[in-house]
């Protein structure tokens, strides 16, 4: 049996499959079998996967109709065959020690989670190191640092493709099909499930990200998907009896509305979105109900002041960049 099962979801992704299924092929760590989940695609992703396949004897593909990433992530636990499994999105790509460098951290802290971090990339490979600093949490503090950095940091740990996990954790956990933002609510329940969770600063992952995307398009009525998620977060928390938890997981919820607003600011609405003031209006109010919630958060001070503008009036922000940005100085030179 191989060590290791990386679970790849494939969907209309022919300009980009090969780079990201080389870098996996490139891996200095040897002892994994590849999963290729074809989701339907209509281009010629399919075939490029079979094509793949042939020459490599780890490959395997798994055809099936479109269901969404959560759907197919589910189609490749339901296979796999690795004591650990990992997870690669199609258009992404990987540093050449990702998986082999995860597992030392498994074995060398005996954990059930190892995570690296990631960059956001439009193709260039090269990145500069920080110094390595690797973390060792037990659950309830991987709970609290979870949450917290998801807050706090641009480069949250929110994502399932910078881990590799034991494969006993998904006895009882899948990701939830046709749900946006899907990695948050079931990262935490594997959290859950672990007792040792250990977080490294190496970078080992590239986060495609040129044209549009998901969270970079018109606001969709899927995207009312992140208060669902913060919502379970909230429930999932409760079960710890943990306030300062809680509390996060509140704060995470509160978020999904200042992230609301904040797209619908930038991108505007999707074509299929009709009634667009009365969905302004709602999230406007239900900003404003968690304003201090959120001013209390370990939010950035920037966040903090675009929040506060947009719980004024959303049409505010199209005007006051230079006025924000004044704030920002103002407040570094406030705070020495």
């Amino acid at each position: 049996m191989p060590k290791i099962s990386i679970i790849v979801p494939v969907y209309n992704v022919e300009k980009y499959l090969e780079r990201c299924i080389n870098s996996i092929l490139d891996q200095t760590f040897m002892d994994y079998e590849l999963i290729l989940v074809n989701d339907g695609s209509t281009d010629n992703s399919g075939s490029i996967c079979n094509s793949l396949k042939d020459k490599d004897v780890r490959i395997i593909v798994i055809n099936k109709e479109n269901g969404g990433l959560s759907s197919a992530r589910n189609a490749g636990l339901e296979i796999a065959r690795g004591e650990y499994i990992g997870f690669v999105d199609s258009d992404d790509w990987i540093t050449s020690d990702m998986f082999g460098y995860l597992y030392s951290l498994i074995n060398k802290f005996e954990c059930d989670i190892a995570s690296a971090s990631y960059v956001f990339s439009k193709g260039n490979h090269r990145i500069a190191q920080p110094k390595l600093v690797e973390r060792l949490f037990k659950r309830e503090e991987a709970l609290k640092y979870y949450l917290y950095t998801g807050m706090a940091n641009r480069i949250s740990d929110f994502s399932v493709c910078t881990k590799l996990y034991k494969r006993t954790l998904f006895s009882e956990i899948k990701f939830p099909v046709g749900q946006l933002y899907e990695d948050v609510a079931t990262n935490f329940s594997l959290i859950q499930k672990s007792k040792l969770y250990v977080k490294s600063n190496k970078i080992c992952y590239y986060y495609y990200q040129e044209g549009s995307s998901i969270t970079r398009a018109g606001f969709r009525y899927k995207d009312f998907d992140m208060i669902k998620t913060g919502n379970d977060l909230i429930t999932m928390s409760k079960m710890e009896s943990n306030q300062e938890i809680i509390e996060l997981a509140r704060m995470k919820k509160a978020r999904s509305y200042f992230s609301i607003l904040s797209k619908i600011s930038m991108y505007g609405f999707n074509d299929e979105v009709d009634n667009k003031k009365e969905i302004v209006k709602k999230i406007t109010i239900e900003l404003r109900s968690n304003y201090l919630l959120l001013i209390k958060s370990p939010m950035p001070i920037n966040r903090k002041i675009i929040m506060s503008v947009l719980a004024l009036n959303i049409n505010l922000i199209r005007y006051p960049i230079k006025v924000v940005q004044f704030l920002i100085r103002l407040q570094r030179r406030i705070g020495g």
